[in-house]
């Protein structure tokens, strides 16, 4: 049986859509195929240094490009997906049927839908469509209101705060093979989800007490330094709790990583000034214009701190 190995944005819901609809595309060409997914985190440097790029074929969706020849397969919708900026001449050299890239695209699960149907005939079924729908959304905040992003009413937003709070990279491929054949209603009930979901469901309100608490304003900047503390990051969440600012900037670690991410308040009355993916970017970093994230190694709590600090004197208006 060929074997696809396929490497996806972890923890991210565009991400594992974008993986699940690929897949699905992938065994109507190859039924028998084994497709093992492998989630990605954004850090300094190459972050497919150290990877094996080695299935019998090789795709990437929602993540950074790679300039190795294996890898057949590459989609991306961030801004910030060539770096270096030179990693451009490589994939214009190299685009196919088999690769594509648009920073327009408010979701990379859309993006490869509509590549696939336009250069190969696919159309997904329904409950892919429907993935597709909600990953544009979520992914480009294209909600009316800060409350509507925080609601967590669809079966799809609860399913975005269980890969949030999920620690368990074979939990996540299971999510995502059976995301290529259940709707999102049939998998946010099913039993095996509710162990992480119930527990971040029932804890919901506390989070967001502390988040409240935490919440630092500078200027046009909401700063949530997380740093030992048990908190998950606030994400929308934060523009309806500081719903004046402009910006968030939050500080936080997981078990194999410091990480520093920024967002624009779409809902606030801030016009956004700065392009947030190249910022991040300049640390190492990238993201969209709106929305983006450095990645540091574990333990590197001083680099974090630095680059939240020079993040948010960039962005705080103290006018």
């Amino acid at each position: 049986m060929p074997r696809l190995k396929l490497f996806f944005h972890d923890a991210c819901f565009d991400g594992t859509a974008s993986a699940a609809l690929f897949g699905a595309f992938y065994r109507t060409r190859a039924p028998d195929a084994v497709i093992d997914t492998i989630g990605m985190q954004h850090q300094l440097g190459d972050p497919f240094g150290d990877v094996a790029i080695d299935g019998d074929d090789n795709g990437c969706v929602d993540f950074r490009y790679t300039a190795d020849p294996r890898m057949r397969w590459w989609f991306d919708h961030h801004a910030t997906a060539f770096q270096p900026p030179s990693l451009r001449a490589d994939f214009d050299a190299r685009a196919d049927g088999s690769m594509a890239f648009d920073p327009t695209a408010p979701s990379c699960t859309g993006l490869i839908a509509r590549v696939l149907h336009e250069r190969h005939g696919w159309t997904p079924p329904p409950h892919l469509v429907e993935l597709a729908g909600w990953a544009d959304t979520i992914d480009a905040a294209a909600y009316t209101s800060a409350a509507a992003a925080c609601s967590l009413a669809a079966p799809a937003q609860r399913l975005a705060l269980w890969l949030g709070a999920n620690r368990d990279p074979a939990a996540i491929s299971r999510y995502i093979d059976e995301l290529t054949r259940d709707g999102l209603d049939a998998l946010a009930a099913a039993p095996w989800i509710q162990p992480v979901l119930a527990p971040a469901l029932d804890r919901r309100q506390r989070d967001r007490d502390a988040w409240a608490r935490l919440g630092r304003v500078e200027g046009s900047v909401v700063v949530f330094d997380l740093l030992g503390r048990d908190l998950p990051v606030p994400g929308f969440s934060a523009y309806e709790l500081f719903p004046a600012c402009t910006y968030t900037v939050t500080l936080g670690r997981t078990a194999t990583a410091v990480k520093v991410g920024v967002g624009h308040n779409p809902w606030g009355p801030g016009a956004r000034r700065h392009d947030v993916g190249a910022m991040c970017e300049r640390h190492g970093g990238g993201g969209h214009a709106a929305v983006g994230g450095v990645t540091l190694p574990a333990g590197d709590e001083a680099r974090g701190r630095a680059v939240t600090r020079a993040l948010v004197e960039e962005l705080a208006d103290r006018s």
